[in-house]
Formats: structure tokens, sequence, C-alpha cells
């Protein structure tokens, strides 16, 4: 990977803007402008196509995906949804 170097004058700095990294769980129910998501060989239970959706849908205006497209494919093909043993229904039923 070649390294790139940007200079700015002080005059320039009205052009920068703040950015923040999230995690794709942290993020759900909000939605921003601009979405960079890094897609990377990891453990496959994490490369869900729920795990996708859920990022794409965080960007209002833009999304910028990086990464490979083969891990991509893989995510869109994994459905494969985890069961979450929890005393949700049970609450909801007897409340």
């Amino acid at each position: 990977m070649t390294g790139k170097i940007a200079t700015y004058g002080f005059s320039e700095l009205d052009q920068i803007e703040h950015s923040y990294a999230i995690t794709v769980h942290k993020s759900q129910g909000s939605e921003f402008d601009v979405v960079i998501l890094p897609i990377m060989r990891t453990a496959p239970m994490l490369l869900t196509r729920n795990l996708l959706y859920t990022a794409i849908t965080r960007a209002k205006k833009l999304l910028i995906l990086i990464g490979s497209k083969d891990v991509i494919q893989f995510m869109i093909r994994n459905t494969d949804a985890k069961v979450r043993n929890t005393g949700l229904e049970y609450k909801i039923r007897n409340v």
C-alpha cells in the first residue's frame, strides 16, 4: 500500500471535518450522511447478511465499501441467524 500525505495550510482548515468510527452494533438505530465500511476476512460467524444489511442501511447519502468482493459475496450468502436465548418473549407474555 502506498502512503499518501495531505498537507493543509491554516486557511484551509475549514475543509477538514471530524469523523468517528463506531461498530455496526453501536450504530443500530442511527443514520449518517456518509458511511465508510471496511470489510475484511474474520470469523465467519461475524460475516453475516444481517450485519452487512445493518451497516449499509446506516448511510443516508454515501456508502463506501472497502474490502474484498469475495468477503462481501460470502456475507450476502451467509444467512445464518444465531438463535438468541433471552427471556424477552416470556416477559412480554407475562406483563
